[in-house]
């Protein structure tokens, strides 16, 4: 099971949301609904018509007409469009409803200043009995990544402000609610920064569906990936690609499978543009190099294969070099650290990002710095002309068995309070000035700030957040442990 080695883990357990849904024999299957806006690049946005492929099964011992009714509803709850369609379906089997909508002119366009969403409302009907129903959320956006001049959104080039982000945070470890992921999509955002890179498996459906709501672009990754340390099986430095022949189908088998599960669950959500096969996969025995290159290859055609309308990356791909290197096997490269200086990887012919650069190692408070790492050998932060954007390391702290310096690489804690490097990119990404800094003093009194204070479930989706500051006699924030 994917991933063999790694120093993030998760500990077993379930501990997202599960849910157990009722439905009758006729239904729709398990995010079965692909939603597509095909005409809206050729129409330079200004119109498209919605294309809906949905699957219905038939577990019934009855062979039927079943009708699919579908309407677009934009933000104000209005139906913009709809159509149906009737087809019998063989009991026991099941069918693919491939449905066109009329074109929806003038749609208000997704993107990271503009978040507009759309829900399709589908029906399905047997006669005048409903048998099943469900919305998703989607958004009217295209874009294009082309590998001398980057990313376009809807038409116009975007320089990727990227973020790194795990999902754990104090309190919570991995279980984290949903009401939190939302908070850290919304922070990320608040800094300035409008891509994440879900770094590294796959994140929950609310933390895409928060990036939807808050406009921020989601790199979206597939958990095969390894990282240093010596080579052996069961430990959490061990090869990212099995080393005994009798594990590798059951290896591939699974690695395939949550792929094509990451892409059935998160492919409606507008903010995922690029499907990530990896990281760093090349910490492996040296004799899987072969195998670790067959399976990213099968995975980049699985994903075309699922997703025709997203590319397929190759994460961390910045070794091995020269006639080995894997970064060509996918559409898009992501490269960490020192790749960002490497000359193999300079305009690679494919489109490319800094898939990790730096870090801000550090205690609350820290440094007012970016910590550009590798960027800052030749002005790489700056950018390149071919190159889409950066993303730093990391988001938050987190979780790590490398030691607690590894999980302390955040621009914010694991308590989720800002270090002064999230000062440092909100001032120049958002241009919002620091505050002051808090001071050492006498405390005299507490500010007790909580992000919900009312209506909070109790059914493990919601939390509140609450932050205590310690205050002098006249008001300004005190710390007698600066470090």
């Amino acid at each position: 099971m994917a991933p063999r080695g790694g120093e993030h883990v998760f500990s077993g357990g379930i501990y997202r949301n599960v849910r157990l849904v009722k439905k009758k024999s006729v239904h729709l299957d398990w995010y079965g609904t692909t939603v597509t806006t095909p005409s809206l690049a050729m129409n330079g946005g200004r119109s498209s018509v919605v294309r809906v492929e949905a699957c219905v099964k038939n577990a019934s011992v009855v062979k039927d007409l079943y009708t699919l009714v579908i309407a677009v509803v934009d933000s104000l709850g209005y139906a913009v469009t709809s159509c149906s369609q009737t087809q019998e379906i063989e009991a026991g089997g099941e069918f693919v409803y491939d449905m066109i909508t009329s074109a929806i002119e003038a749609p208000a366009l997704w993107s990271p200043p503009s978040p507009a969403l759309y829900t399709l409302v589908s029906k399905l009907y047997n006669g005048k009995c409903l048998l099943d129903s469900e919305e998703i959320t989607f958004g009217f956006r295209w874009f294009e990544w082309t590998a001398d001049k980057g990313f376009f959104l809807n038409g116009n080039h975007f320089i990727f402000r990227g973020v790194n982000v795990h999902q754990d945070q104090a309190g919570w470890g991995d279980a984290v609610t949903e009401a939190a992921t939302q908070r850290d999509v919304r922070q990320m955002k608040e800094a300035g920064f409008n891509m994440i890179r879900g770094s590294h498996y796959p994140h929950s459906s609310a933390f895409s569906d928060a990036c939807d709501r808050e406009g921020i672009l989601f790199w979206s990754e597939a958990p095969f990936w390894g990282t240093a340390g010596p080579k052996v099986d069961g430990g959490w430095t061990a090869s990212a690609y099995p080393v005994n022949d009798k594990d590798v189908d059951g290896f591939e088998a699974d690695v395939l499978r949550q792929l094509e599960e990451m892409i059935r669950i998160h492919r409606n959500h507008p903010s995922v543009f690029v499907w990530s096969m990896c990281n760093e996969p090349f910490f492996t025995d040296g004799k899987t190099m072969p195998g670790v290159r067959h399976l990213l290859k099968r995975m980049v055609d699985k994903t075309h294969q699922l997703d025709p309308t997203r590319m397929a990356a190759i994460g961390g791909a910045q070794r091995p070099l020269g006639k080995d290197r894997i970064d060509l096997i996918g559409d898009v490269a992501g490269y960490n650290g020192d790749g960002a200086t490497i000359a193999d990887f300079q305009a690679p012919g494919i489109p490319s990002i800094v898939s990790e650069y730096g870090s801000t190692t550090a205690n609350r408070p820290g440094k007012y710095m970016p910590g550009w790492g590798d960027l800052g050998r030749d002005e790489g932060w700056k950018g390149r002309e071919w190159r889409s954007g950066q993303a730093i390391w990391c988001g938050f702290d987190h979780g790590s068995i490398f030691g607690s310096d590894l999980g302390k690489m955040g621009i914010v804690d694991y308590f989720r309070l800002p270090k002064r490097s999230w000062y440092w990119y909100r001032d120049i990404y958002a241009q919002v000035a620091p505050p002051e800094w808090p001071v050492a003093g006498i405390a005299a009194r507490l500010r007790l700030e909580a992000s919900k204070i009312n209506d909070i479930g109790a059914d493990g989706t919601d939390d509140t957040h609450l932050t205590v500051t310690v205050l002098d006699i006249e008001g300004r924030e005190l710390s007698n442990s600066q470090m």
